[in-house]
């Protein structure tokens, strides 16, 4: 795709108000806020509507990214709070989920990309979505390979010799054979059960093509998973892969990691092009919109914590909440406790964490430590009352990055709910 030469007019940090919106024609305020309300499901615009005196306005969210803003082809590019003169290492983040083989594979949804979209020209920027793809598919491959190759039967045709094996060709066994004499050969076409299979060439597809793009890469453990995963699929042949390809593949339960895998292949197909001899220099500077769920992504960066810290918990997807589609994040199973990862760095600002502005938090967990299926969960009478526990980021150099549950800060006016800072990149 193509994209004019633009400049960026709305960059933004999370939370930010977005004064352009307000300098905008009110035509072009209506096509944004019914952009906003269409999309809102899953916030496209890394936006939020709010609306004070009869007034609206627009706010950065917790979704960072660049995204299309208006019409005039002017784009946002929302960037990560900055609390205390430091930012969250998104990047290292993800990197550091993706490590692990249970949360790696609960990352798909921390992030977006749009490639039905036009590509932003971001000059002098670094391009971060990219990366946040690559590692993810290598992470996933690096699964499978330890895993074990998936086999499948694809068709071979061959010039037999002195036997017969699946459908014989006859047209083709008369002209390349009887013509010449070579009764004793047959033609066949039949199948046969390989690692060669086409959702493995896809994959060694997708591999090379990332080896294209990490070449300049200096980070050596990139380098070494690549290297590894390349070697598995040694005896798998690359192809020219078609968008057709993947419409051809029956996913099986049995392994469960190839979907995501050739999911995030067909992104890097997107992203690359799908011939192998793509000039991938032209798109330095040039990205397709995106956004990182910023929320999402702390919440699996306090499960992978989790699991570090060997504290049982519960993920809260697999619980089923009574009202309102809300779900707690973990139950901690052995302490009794709910907990809530909150990606908002002001919690760590002590007594003032229980003021009006945290009441929604306050009111949400509380809801939880009453619903019915949440405490049978955790198995509590019913007469017992459980902790609710506030987890959020901290960028103290004196904090460690594991959990301990006997730090966790308790509440002066609420009984039974705690705070407890960890540390981010």
């Amino acid at each position: 795709m193509n994209t004019n030469r633009i400049k960026c007019i709305v960059e933004k940090y999370e939370h930010e108000e977005i004064d352009e919106f307000n300098n905008l024609e009110i035509d072009e305020k209506s096509k944004i806020v019914y952009r906003f309300n269409n999309a809102h499901k899953e916030k496209y615009l890394c936006i939020k509507e709010e609306e004070f005196n009869g007034n609206r306005s627009l706010k950065a969210g917790y979704f960072i990214g660049y995204r299309w803003f208006d019409t005039n082809k002017t784009y946002l590019h929302i960037k990560p709070k900055i609390y205390n003169g430091k930012q969250a290492n998104f990047l290292a983040m993800f990197k550091e989920c993706l490590s692990h083989p249970i949360v790696s594979q609960k990352m798909d949804k921390t992030y977006k990309i749009f490639f039905d979209e036009p590509l932003i020209e971001i000059q002098d920027k670094k391009d971060e979505i990219t990366p946040f793809l690559i590692i993810h598919f290598l992470q996933i491959v690096k699964i499978i390979e330890k895993k074990g190759l998936k086999k499948g039967y694809i068709k071979v045709t061959d010039n037999l010799t002195s036997k017969i094996k699946g459908k014989i060709l006859v047209n083709q066994t008369i002209k390349q054979n009887h013509f010449r004499n070579r009764i004793d050969k047959t033609v066949c076409n039949y199948q046969i059960f390989t690692i060669n299979c086409l959702e493995n060439q896809i994959l060694k597809t997708a591999l090379m093509q990332s080896g294209r793009y990490l070449a300049g890469i200096e980070d050596k453990n990139i380098i070494k998973i690549l290297k590894q995963n390349i070697t598995a699929f040694e005896q798998v042949d690359t192809k020219e892969i078609f968008d057709s390809d993947f419409a051809k593949i029956k996913h099986s339960p049995f392994y469960k990691e190839y979907k995501e895998a050739l999911n995030l292949a067909k992104m890097i197909f997107k992203r690359f092009g799908f011939a192998l001899n793509n000039n991938l220099s032209n798109l330095s500077n040039k990205i397709p919109p995106y956004y990182i769920n910023m929320p999402i992504l702390f919440e699996r960066y306090v499960e992978l914590k989790l699991l570090q810290s060997n504290i049982n918990y519960i993920d809260g997807n697999d619980v089923s909440v009574a009202q309102w589609d809300m779900k707690p994040d973990f139950l901690l199973s052995n302490e009794k406790i709910i907990a809530d990862a909150k990606y908002k760095f002001w919690y760590e600002s002590g007594k003032n964490q229980e003021n009006n502005k945290f009441k929604d938090d306050y009111m949400q967990l509380s809801l939880y430590g009453r619903d019915n299926k949440v405490r049978e969960k955790l198995e509590v009478e019913d007469n017992q009352e459980v902790e609710l526990l506030f987890i959020y980021p901290i960028f103290s150099a004196e904090k460690s990055a594991e959990i301990n549950l006997g730090n966790k800060d308790k509440s002066d006016k609420f009984s039974n709910i705690y705070t407890l800072g960890i540390k981010v990149p």
